[in-house]
């Protein structure tokens, strides 16, 4: 039997002792796993001085340990010495990434208070490596042009950056690659002398062999119910025969399969080229989705002038006698209260309180490969619904059938013809000259049937990143609107709407975007006036945002609307306009992977008649601020806005109650904010100056 010996430290036990030693360390193992560890103590304070090129945030986001937030019940942040120290590393490797190289942690400090740290970083920057050479070789199988192309805002001097560097290696490589060159590869060296300091950089691009787009294989996963030729043609239109290679193309088919509405997974790729032919196959992947599906959800509005609660369901059919025809049947039902349900039930007089239900029945027929030709679809749609607004409710009726062509996935262009039926009925006022104005009928009633017959044509292009959630890209459309005339209806008109929407993001993670917006309108019609479902409103949460729902309008003050009200009681209620400008910039901040904050600043106005160059230097402006919670189904967002005093507010119109004349009188600004403050003056119009908003999605 060998001796067994513990050593440390240069000393030795006997072995009998050993085991008796050996017991006794076992023993007290386990009573130290029974006993209560210390707890560590929290972060109170976590300070990094001396970041100057480099903001706290950015670094603080970049280490591990964190500082305890100061609200009530935040989580403990736990100090541990040997994390902390591994942070003072990466807080250097941060720095270096972004090209300080000489930047290191010149001291740090760690202080106990009561139960908890506060730790201190100091940092010494050091001088920021500049970029001394950048040469790119490999190039030279391009032509001048293709090269320019492909060196584009690549090269730079300035600040050395591993990001940007590694983003210029990328870019090189999938530029070159986009021209035919399918198995490109790009190798970067990067020399930097830490003491001077500067680097000197090298791009090796070697191109390989130029490629076309060969054959296109379609695979289905599952039964054959949609024919394999329709996901050849939508191919087939993103990439023309004899094409060169370029991601791009594989990028628009994806697309267009997509758009297509029937399949749960699709992916196009491509796979190994023939050398022979210098060809590349294009292979697809697709799996049909369910052909039916039932879709249900509720909703709800909130607004500081209507309410609305409702219900909805959906049902689709996505091959609806065969050939891919998509039939949807979709239903909503709810009730809506002005200005709000509390004011319903304690019957507030002086509010004009109205409620209602309101629905809306819709069925709509598309026909793919219209005429046959994969770029068209036919669209047939009909449809009945029940409003409530402020100023009218309507019972009405919709007919439309068109044509839609999408020549790219990004590009569409809609065509319809459209005859719409209303009944409308008005606020109760006893001269006839408010029909024309309030709803634009000419009889001499507060209600009447109103008859739309008109063509439209909507144009849109699409380059964002995203619908929901935006970053980069922009959006652009405009529709047009020729009603009346020898189409017939009770109204002739040219109605014109263009639209221009633009992102913008900076920072790791998109974590800055800016955004704008901007809308022009202009209503042009012959006769008195127009049809109130044709004209412009603005205000709420996706317009204008200093105003609360279709408030930014030309007003009129009516009795209100029940005539078991006192006769004194008046309303202002937004009849529309002729003419719209509306806009936007925003910026939005990621504070963590969920909560986005916002600052806004919009502007806007609708003018009674065509847009003037007084209306563009008299808009009405409102800033404000708001938070979005990022969710599956779309950020929630609450945004809270305030008018500035700017501009001029929407006229305000009444009507003589013994001559039945019309007249625009002036008023002053309610300036409150949620009825605090505010100069507390008599004003017809009770808007407040501060308004908030809640919704899914983005304002734009």
């Amino acid at each position: 039997m060998s001796n067994l010996r513990l050593r440390s430290a240069g000393w030795a036990v006997p072995p009998g002792r050993a085991i008796g030693i050996l017991t006794a360390a076992i023993l007290a193992a386990g009573c130290a796993h029974t006993s209560r560890e210390p707890a560590q103590p929290a972060v109170r304070k976590l300070k990094i001085e001396g970041a100057k090129q480099v903001s706290q945030g950015t670094l603080k986001e970049g280490i591990a340990t964190a500082s305890t937030g100061w609200w009530p019940f935040a989580k403990k942040q736990p100090y541990d010495p040997f994390t902390w120290q591994t942070d003072l590393r990466r807080i250097e490797r941060i720095y270096q990434s972004r090209g300080f190289f000489q930047a290191k942690v010149a001291r740090s400090t760690v202080e106990p208070v009561d139960e908890s740290v506060e730790i201190v970083a100091v940092i010494e920057e050091g001088e920021p490596t500049k970029v001394a050479s950048f040469e790119v070789r490999g190039l030279e199988v391009l032509t001048e042009n293709q090269r320019r192309e492909v060196l584009h805002g690549v090269v730079w001097r300035g600040t050395f950056s591993e990001a940007r560097w590694e983003s210029a290696k990328a870019t090189v490589a999938g530029r070159v690659r986009d021209l035919g060159y399918q198995k490109a590869t790009v190798e970067g060296r990067a020399l930097v002398d830490i003491g001077d300091p500067k680097a000197h950089l090298l791009l090796d691009v070697r191109p390989g062999r130029r490629y076309r787009f060969g054959e296109i294989q379609v695979h289905q996963e599952t039964s054959h119910r949609l024919l394999s030729l329709w996901v050849w043609e939508q191919v087939r239109l993103a990439i023309p025969e004899d094409r060169y290679y370029a991601g791009a193309l594989l990028d628009e088919a994806q697309h267009r399969l997509v758009a297509m509405g029937v399949f749960s997974v699709t992916k196009v790729t491509v796979g190994e080229p023939d050398e022979d032919s210098d060809r590349v196959p294009i292979v697809v992947d697709v799996r049909e989705a369910p052909l039916h599906m039932l879709r249900a959800g509720v909703g709800i509005e909130f607004d500081q002038v209507r309410e609305e609660g409702r219900v909805s369901m959906e049902w689709s059919h996505l091959d609806f006698l065969g050939g891919m025809r998509r039939l949807t049947l979709h239903g909503e039902a709810g009730w809506a209260f002005i200005p709000n349900l509390y004011a319903v039930a304690r019957n507030d007089v002086t509010t004009g309180p109205r409620s209602g239900p309101v629905a809306v029945l819709r069925s709509d027929l598309e026909q793919p490969r219209f005429l046959r030709r994969p770029s068209l679809r036919g669209k047939l749609s009909l449809s009945t619904e029940r409003t409530l607004e402020q100023a009218y409710d309507a019972l009405g009726a919709k007919l439309a059938t068109g044509v839609s062509w999408q020549p790219w996935s990004s590009l569409s262009v809609y065509a319809t013809y459209n005859l719409q039926g209303y009944y409308l009925n008005g606020p109760a006022i006893s001269s006839a000259v408010a029909a024309p104005l309030t709803l634009g009928c000419a009889s001499q009633s507060a209600n009447c049937f109103i008859l739309l017959s008109y063509l439209e044509q909507i144009v849109s292009f699409d380059r964002r990143d995203s619908a929901l959630e935006p970053h980069s890209g922009y959006f652009t459309s405009v529709s047009f609107q020729e009603g009346g005339g020898p189409l017939g209806g009770d109204f002739t008109y040219l109605r014109i709407l263009p639209e221009v929407r633009g992102y913008l993001s900076f920072g790791s993670n998109d974590v800055v975007t800016l955004s704008a917006r901007l809308r022009i309108g202009e209503l042009l019609h012959t006769g008195s006036d127009s049809a109130v479902v044709t004209r412009f409103f603005a205000g709420g949460g996706v317009s204008m945002r200093g105003f609360s729902d279709r408030r930014l309008s030309p007003l009129l003050e009516a009795p209100a609307p029940s005539t078991q009200f006192a006769p004194s009681v008046s309303l202002t209620l937004p009849v529309g306009g002729n003419g719209l400008i509306e806009g936007s910039f925003e910026t939005r901040f990621q504070l963590t992977r969920s909560l986005v904050a916002a600052v806004f600043l919009d502007f806007g106005q609708v003018t009674k008649g065509v847009i003037g160059p007084n209306d563009v230097t008299s808009l009405l402006w409102a800033a404000g601020f708001g938070l979005r919670y990022r969710t599956s189904i779309g950020p929630i967002r609450l945004d809270i806005a305030r008018r500035l005093p700017w501009g001029r507010p929407p006229p305000l119109f009444v009507i003589d109650p013994n001559t039945g004349t019309v007249s625009q009188i002036p008023y002053l600004v309610n300036d409150d904010c949620f009825g605090f403050g505010g100069s507390g003056r008599a004003t017809p119009v009770t808007d407040s100056s501060c308004v908030f908003h809640v919704a899914i999605g983005e304002a734009f």
